[in-house]
């Protein structure tokens, strides 16, 4: 038994890896800036969390792990260097846990979170108890990680970590490539890649050291294609690759098609989550499963028993007859495939969007602008900074922006506080409407607060 101390438990991953940790029988302590829900939920499970950073915490620590946002210059790392405690990065204990079994990672720009989580369905589906690791909360496990006792090892790996380019795995999954996460002015920072380019060499030693890939070969992401060259490998598409659909027929809150397997038709599909893109996510989970040998009964019933993870179109309950659902989209294309999903719904679409951290929001506000037009009616919230300061423009210039544009195509916006935000949606929320809160900071909030009138905690 080691003790392990994690810095920044509070994290959906690290407090992920810290219930596997103590499960497998290590005693597990951590830190964190803030008290949080996790926090308190960990400490109830009994995992010491103490709030704030500080030395004192290394007594009888054998390991220290900490996220990549965590600098080296922070008391409690030099510390722990200063006196021989191996210093870990949270990848690196996500790579022990997948040394321990026939491995499988999904990594991308996008879906990474719900094709892992598809995965994890269909291997329960399956019957082979496989241990879970994922960036967000799915019901189906009780949480954002599951220990199993079988031998299937399945991880979200998140790109933005530098470190995940040196995961060797049984099966690698890249859903697809974009410049997130990449630095808007190359400067290297915790969490973001110098350049474009480094993010693409870095998924090419992702791939290059999987033993099967499976990649997304839609022509938009050709990308993928010249960075999986010279590995055994397998594509999926909505409509074209290995794995591809058939027969697509779009609900407001589903979908139904035809899989479609190195060209056989392998039988029906049925998913209880909106969008052509979560059909994309289902066809990168089969291609996994099926190199990975599991049948095809087993991915049916996986695929439909799937209701969606934690803040990806989670329906939260009704206000006033309208429907509330919250949803993780913070960077464009996520954005315009989530209001796409949810004009198919047939309701009146109403977005409360909060733009997350500034560098992506400097690069990316004309590409929220153009999604957004999908949008009725559209609430802009300030930036969730997530620890940055402004780099050229303000909150309020970049929902000027946007505001601009969205006005200019004839669509209703607005730019608003959270209190205004609030009392304009309990006073106007009707039925036959989807309000959706978006965004990767504490937008969520907003959305339990209008189902339940109470403050949020």
């Amino acid at each position: 038994m080691k003790h392990y101390h994690l810095m920044g438990i509070g994290g959906i991953s690290m407090s992920g890896l810290a219930r596997i940790l103590r499960k497998d029988g290590h005693l597990v302590s951590g830190c964190d800036s803030q008290p949080s829900d996790l926090t308190r939920q960990l400490e109830r499970e009994g995992i010491r969390v103490y709030q704030g950073h500080s030395p004192e915490h290394l007594h009888a620590v054998d390991v220290l792990v900490a996220s990549t946002a965590i600098k080296d210059s922070e008391p409690e790392l030099v510390t722990a260097h200063t006196l021989g405690i191996p210093v870990w990065r949270r990848i690196q204990v996500v790579a022990e846990i997948l040394r321990g079994g026939f491995s499988l990672g999904v990594t991308g720009s996008h879906g990474k979170t719900t094709t892992t989580s598809m995965l994890a369905s269909i291997f329960i589906a399956a019957q082979t108890d496989p241990t879970v690791l994922l960036g967000a909360e799915l019901g189906l496990i009780g949480g954002s990680a599951k220990v199993g006792s079988g031998r299937y090892r399945i991880a979200e790996v998140d790109e933005s970590d530098p470190l995940f380019r040196f995961l060797e795995l049984d099966v690698a999954v890249l859903t697809n490539l974009e410049a997130d996460h990449v630095s808007p002015d190359g400067q290297a920072r915790p969490n973001y890649h110098t350049s474009f380019e480094a993010l693409q060499e870095a998924v090419g030693s992702f791939a290059g050291r999987a033993k099967h890939v499976i990649y997304n070969g839609e022509p938009r992401w050709q990308l993928l294609d010249a960075l999986t060259q010279g590995r055994p490998r397998s594509s999926f598409g909505l409509l074209t690759g290995d794995c591809h659909a058939k027969e697509i027929a779009l609900e407001p809150f589903g979908s139904r098609f035809e899989l479609v397997w190195q060209g056989r038709s392998l039988g029906p599909v049925h998913l209880q989550v909106p969008g052509e893109h979560n059909i994309t996510n289902a066809l990168a989970a089969s291609a996994a499963a099926l190199v990975a040998g599991i049948p095809f009964e087993a991915i049916q019933q996986g695929l439909y028993q799937y209701t969606g993870a934690s803040r990806r179109f989670e329906k939260i309950g009704e206000l006033n007859g309208a429907l509330i659902v919250d949803d993780y989209a913070h960077n464009a294309t996520k954005l315009f495939a989530l209001l796409k999903a949810a004009r198919n719904t047939g309701l009146r679409v109403r977005a409360v969007f909060q733009p997350h951290r500034y560098g992506r929001s400097e690069q990316e506000w004309p590409l929220y602008a153009q999604a957004l037009e999908q949008a009725d009616e559209t609430l802009l919230l300030d930036v969730y900074a997530a620890g940055e300061a402004p780099l050229q423009l303000t909150s309020a210039q970049i929902a000027q922006r946007i505001l601009e544009h969205l006005r200019a195509k004839g669509r209703w916006a607005s730019y608003q506080s959270w209190e205004s935000a609030l009392d304009y949606l309990r006073q106007s929320a009707a039925p036959g409407e989807l309000i959706l809160t978006i965004g990767a900071g504490n937008v969520f909030r907003l959305g339990r607060l209008l189902v339940t009138e109470k403050e949020a905690v």
